[in-house]
C-alpha cells in the first residue's frame, strides 16, 4: 500500500519498505530515497518539524513548555492543558499555506489515473484534490467522538473519546464508509476547502518527482527480492 505525507517543503511517498522524498530548497527540488529504517524515520520527522515557519515552531515550543509546566505545577495552569491535544488533533485545519499546496499536489498525484510524468503536470493539476484515503478522515473521526462526548464528560475523557474515534476509523474503515458515509463527505469538504490549496507547478513537480523516485526504488527492491 502506497501512502503519502506532505510537509511545508515537500512531499514523500512510502510503503513498508521504501521511502522517497522530494523537497524544495532555495527554489531547487532535491530528491532522495532510502529503505525504511529507524534512521530514515528520524530523518523524516526532523524534516517535517523543522519545515514549519518560525512562528509555528515558536507556538509549538510554547505549547510543549506550557503542558510540561502544567504537569509540574497544576495549580498554575490558566487553561486546561488537554486543549493542546485538541490543537494537535485539528492541526490539519491550520496547516501553513505552503503545506496546504504540497498536500493538494500529493492528492492530485494520487488521483491522476495516467502515468505520473513531469510532462503531464498540467493534466495532473486538473485531477481531483480530494483523496479518499486522506488522514483528514481520521481527524473527522476524532472530532466526531470528541463532540459527541464533550457535553457529558470532562475534557480529558472527551479527548479519550476522540482517540477512540481515530481507532474506530482505522480498524473499521469499511463499516464506517458503509454506514457513516456522511463522515467521509465532511472529510471531502474539509480537504477541498480547508486542508489543501490548489498547487502551483513547483508543488506538482515536487510531488511527481517523489512518486517517480518511489516507483523506481520500489521496482529495484522487488527485482532484488525476486532474484534472491
Amino acid at each position: 500500500m502506497i501512502m503519502g505525507i506532505s510537509f511545508a517543503r515537500g512531499v514523500l511517498f512510502h510503503d513498508r519498505n521504501v521511502l522517497a522524498c522530494a523537497e524544495v530548497k532555495n527554489g531547487v527540488i532535491e530528491v532522495w530515497a532510502e529503505k525504511i529504517s529507524l534512521r530514515t524515520i528520524g530523518k523524516l520527522w526532523v524534516r517535517i518539524f523543522f519545515s514549519f515557519p518560525w512562528y509555528y515552531q515558536l507556538l509549538h515550543l510554547g505549547l510543549v513548555l506550557y503542558v510540561l509546566a502544567a504537569l509540574v505545577y497544576p495549580e498554575a495552569a490558566v487553561v486546561d492543558p488537554w486543549w493542546a491535544a485538541i490543537y494537535v488533533a485539528g492541526f490539519h485545519f491550520v496547516f501553513p499555506r505552503e503545506l496546504k499546496k504540497f498536500h493538494g499536489a500529493e492528492h492530485k498525484v494520487f488521483s491522476y489515473g495516467g502515468e505520473k510524468r513531469l510532462e503531464s503536470w498540467e493534466e495532473i493539476a486538473r485531477a481531483d484534490i480530494v483523496n479518499a484515503g486522506c488522514s483528514t478522515n481520521l481527524v473527522v473521526c476524532f472530532f466526531a467522538g470528541f463532540l459527541l462526548a464533550i457535553p457529558f464528560v470532562p475534557l480529558a475523557f472527551g479527548v479519550a473519546a476522540g482517540c477512540a474515534g481515530i481507532f474506530i476509523g482505522m480498524v473499521g474503515d469499511k463499516l464506517l464508509r458503509k454506514y457513516c458515509g456522511f463522515l467521509y463527505r465532511i472529510s471531502a469538504f474539509f480537504q477541498r476547502y480547508l486542508t489543501t490549496k490548489e498547487p502551483n507547478r513547483l508543488h506538482l513537480e515536487t510531488a511527481i518527482r517523489t512518486y517517480r523516485q518511489f516507483e523506481y526504488i520500489r521496482s529495484k527492491e522487488l527485482q532484488a527480492t525476486e532474484a534472491a
